[in-house]
């Protein structure tokens, strides 16, 4: 019994100590279970409040804030969500090799060292530049004692306990750096703050890339709104422009139809010519303009005389400068070569563009002057200096910064006071440009300016001096009298150049005591202004004549045109006349023609005549417009060239089949009834061996470089523009039908 007992205890001591046992073990089952739901419950709290910055975040940037503001809020919501000190955003300048901190937020509890502005060396050994450059790692942590301390030193912090630093890449290129920082023990960085980092680097970098996109989009949208106002502008002052001439074209021509008065009708021409030759002009600028907005203004180089270049530009104002009493100077370096290889038309067109303005704002009695010097000299090349010098109404620094612009002059009341289709500066510097050039300016209100380019060409064939011959030029004395102390210089380094003795005075009375002191005279030509004070030209040539006679030889010198004063020049006795500026080329011609031929002494021009020069030569005109027509004729009328008119290209192909020996040459328009000059020209050519080697000039409003090759391509030989200049037809019949290129 006792037995029994004693084992039902033990068996209750057992089944009790297991129970206890299996409850222990129950209990401490639940305690480990209860810690690791704490842990993913933090974990996932940890988690969701990652993801609720991102959100907030992205949702900070859908603003219309400045990009700044922005960065500036993310950077605050970093700190205080991450627990941390300060959140910077740095970027890379490639060129200087540094990191500039652009943007910080810090704890206001913590009172931190400003960093914005701070600029970091960004090269090998920043350990920034050796952790995303040089091992590319797409973090830095900074956890180590060691990295702490680099970090301190290379940004000047002290108490760094923590920080993680990731890199910013806008489309795939390293931009800059976004950091948090930790300076106490409340909180550490933990691994997946650099991933939440990583996130918040790709966010910004959205933002940056959309804040450059906006700020593109709004300065084209505003480039496009100032591009839209000057061409309106343009336009609408390119309509002034242009009925400013027609207007007195009509008006002129109405006049002169109404006057019997032979002066009225020639001045009513005259004012026709330059009403239609400024016309002329503001549609070149506008044919120019389009070309170079296409891209298709190219240049066309060949040998040409630089001095007769400057000259017939030059030529072109001395008249207009003569009408406001303006000085006109060259002055013209004489090393430089007489031929050079560029494109002449173009570099006669940058030199009268800025003659034109000088003139036109310069006030009357004001000085012009075109320097042109050699700036560099070679065998093969040479560099020339050009300035155009006015002492007109000056230009400000603010209007020079728009000087050069399309559709703009240096303000809005520039076109009103002085006219112009504010193209011809752009176009200019165009020009300068696309010849290997630089032009710029030098200016102050009131006080004139000075327009200077310089260029670089290759020197022609050179030029035999013209200072040669029968005539001793060491003997030769000349007196030069004028008041201007300018042209009494030029006229001395010309003497000196050519070792020829010369004399000044300024004015006719001193001249006069020059040539009191002998009986015979003392120099053989006398250079004499017309327009002096005290004694004009006129009356210091006869006073010459009437004590030498013929033994001094007198060249009158003026601004003025020789019809206006030839009358009283030859009734005083000058024997030849040269207009200012002055070129050394034409005294040398000049004196030359006086002296090389004894005792002949005449003022005939130094041109060929044109008279008859054609006669016993053929050509045939194929132009549908009769006014056209007349004008062809008018102009050839005096050369002796016979001349058959089509009206069509049908009527011009018919003429020369039925006798295509008669013709020589052939002038052909492009845009004509029945059959046009393309197709016209294919049928001719297609002929016999005449129309396969009949000279064919396409003569055409059609100026473009593609028109003129279209032109050549279709058989033409050469091309002419309209409105007919009558030096260029000349020279096309010289060249074909005489065989002449110059």
């Amino acid at each position: 019994m006792n037995i029994v007992i004693s084992a039902i205890i033990c068996l209750c001591a057992v089944i009790a100590a297991l129970v206890l046992y299996l409850s222990r073990r129950h209990f401490s089952s639940q305690i480990m279970h209860s810690r690791t739901s704490q842990a993913r419950i933090e974990a996932l709290e940890s988690r969701l409040l990652q993801q609720e910055l991102l959100v907030s975040l992205t949702q900070s940037f859908i603003s219309l804030e400045e990009p700044g503001v922005l960065i500036r809020n993310a950077l605050m919501m970093l700190v205080m969500s991450m627990k941390a000190g300060r959140a910077t955003l740095s970027c890379i300048n490639r060129e200087t090799q540094t990191l500039t901190i652009d943007h910080e937020w810090s704890d206001p509890k913590q009172k931190l060292k400003p960093l914005t502005g701070l600029k970091i060396n960004f090269v090998s050994g920043n350990i920034f530049y050796d952790t995303f450059v040089i091992t590319g790692d797409v973090c830095l942590t900074c956890d180590k004692s060691e990295d702490s301390i680099r970090i301190m030193q290379t940004m000047g912090l002290t108490g760094l306990k923590g920080a993680v630093y990731v890199p910013v890449n806008i489309y795939g290129k390293f931009w800059g750096i976004l950091g948090i920082e930790q300076y106490n023990d409340e909180h550490s960085l933990i691994k997946s703050d650099s991933q939440i980092l990583k996130l918040a680097a790709d966010a910004v970098a959205s933002l940056l890339i959309r804040a450059e996109a906006e700020k593109i989009l709004v300065l084209s949208k505003e480039q496009a709104e100032i591009s839209n106002q000057a061409k309106t502008y343009f336009l609408s002052r390119m309509s002034h422009e242009m009925r400013t001439p027609l207007n007195a074209v009509i008006g002129m021509t109405t006049i002169a139809r109404n006057s019997n008065d032979q002066d009225k009708m020639e001045y009513c021409l005259n004012k026709i010519n330059e009403a239609s030759l400024h016309l002329l002009g503001v549609i070149n600028d506008i044919l120019d303009m389009s070309k170079i907005e296409a891209g298709k203004f190219e240049l066309s180089t060949m040998e040409f005389d630089f001095i007769r270049m400057i000259k017939r530009v030059t030529d072109m104002f001395g008249f207009k400068a003569n009408e406001k009493h303006q000085t006109l100077h060259i002055k013209l370096d004489p090393s430089i070569p007489r031929r050079i290889v560029a494109d002449e038309q173009r570099l006669a067109q940058v030199l009268t563009n800025l003659l034109s303005n000088a003139i036109k704002f310069t006030p009357e009695e004001g000085n012009i002057t075109l320097s042109v010097q050699m700036a560099e000299n070679s065998d093969r090349r040479c560099t020339i200096l050009f300035n155009v010098i006015d002492s007109g109404i000056g230009i400000t620094e603010e209007q020079r910064e728009h000087l050069f612009s399309p559709f703009e002059q240096a303000d809005g009341s520039i076109s009103r006071r002085f006219g112009g289709t504010g193209l011809g500066l752009s176009i200019t510097k165009n020009i300068v440009e696309l010849m290997g050039g630089e032009i710029w300016i030098k200016s102050e209100p009131g006080k004139g300016s000075t327009f200077a380019f310089e260029l670089s060409f290759e020197q022609g064939k050179p030029v035999q001096n013209k200072v040669t011959g029968k005539i001793a030029w060491e003997k030769l004395r000349i007196l030069v009298v004028d008041d201007s102390r300018e042209v009494l210089e030029y006229f001395m380094q010309y003497a000196e150049q050519n070792k020829m003795q010369c004399t000044t005075a300024e004015d006719g009375i001193q001249a006069c005591k020059l040539m009191e002191k002998s009986e015979e005279p003392l120099f053989d030509i006398a250079f004499i202004d017309w327009k002096m004070p005290n004694m004009s030209g006129t009356e210091l040539c006869k006073k010459i004549k009437e004590r030498f006679d013929k033994k001094i030889c007198v060249i009158m010198i003026s601004a003025s045109e020789w019809d206006i004063i030839e009358e009283e020049a030859k009734d005083a006795g000058v024997d030849c006349f040269i207009p200012k500026p002055l070129f050394s080329t034409v005294i040398t011609e000049t004196i030359e023609r006086l002296l090389a031929e004894t005792g002949k002494t005449s003022t005939e021009k130094t041109e060929d005549s044109i008279e008859n020069i054609f006669t016993g030569h053929s050509i045939l005109v194929a132009e549908d417009v009769e006014i056209n027509r007349e004008i062809i004729l008018s102009i050839l009328e005096e050369t002796g060239v016979t001349i058959d008119f089509a009206d069509n290209g049908k009527t011009a192909y018919d003429l020369f089949g039925e006798n295509p020996e008669k013709y020589e040459m052939i002038l052909m328009d492009i845009h004509m009834p029945e059959m046009d000059g393309y197709e016209t020209t294919t049928k001719i050519r297609a002929l016999n061996n005449k129309g396969k080697n009949v000279p064919i000039v396409a003569m055409t409003a059609n100026v473009f470089k593609d028109d003129i090759e279209k032109c050549l391509a279709r058989g033409m030989n050469d091309h002419l523009g309209k409105p007919v200049d009558f030096e260029e037809l000349f020279k096309r019949l010289k060249k074909y039908l005489l065989n002449k290129d110059n």
